[in-house]
């Protein structure tokens, strides 16, 4: 399930991709899932141990 780009972006990046032609701005929202990708491992990976270890 994805969610519509316009929910990943900040203010600032939504108005600068608005402002862009569509391939740009569509350039733009996969550089930003591309920065959320490590982020999210980061997380799940924490969470993951810590279910690991509870008791």
């Amino acid at each position: 399930m994805m969610l519509p780009f316009a929910l990943l972006q900040c203010a600032q990046c939504f108005r600068t991709a608005q402002a862009q032609q569509a391939a740009h701005a569509a350039g733009m929202n996969r550089g930003i899932l591309l920065l959320l990708l490590p982020t999210l491992t980061l997380l799940a990976g924490f969470a993951w141990l810590v279910w690991r270890r509870r008791d």
